[in-house]
């Protein structure tokens, strides 16, 4: 299956926007080393807010999981579940 083709499925089975599916997928190619909003937003060309809103859409679906950023611990770091 193409990458397109793969987003496209990811986008219709859990009902997620461009933007919400773009970020999942970013979470899953970094695996167990996880990511903070602030390099998301330096990796993709969306805004914080998109950012910030689209990892609480995640979280509540429960795709994926954040946990506290023991360097910075005013971050947190997100993690895919799947």
């Amino acid at each position: 299956m193409s990458i397109e083709g793969d987003f496209t499925q990811l986008r219709k089975i859990h009902n997620l926007t461009k933007s919400q599916a773009a970020i999942l997928r970013i979470l899953q190619n970094k695996g167990e080393k996880g990511i903070t909003p602030k390099q998301l937003v330096d990796d993709v060309s969306f805004a914080p807010r998109t950012v910030r809103y689209a990892l609480r859409t995640l979280l509540k679906k429960r795709l994926i999981r954040r946990i506290p950023c023991l360097l910075d611990m005013r971050q947190y770091i997100y993690l895919p579940l799947e």
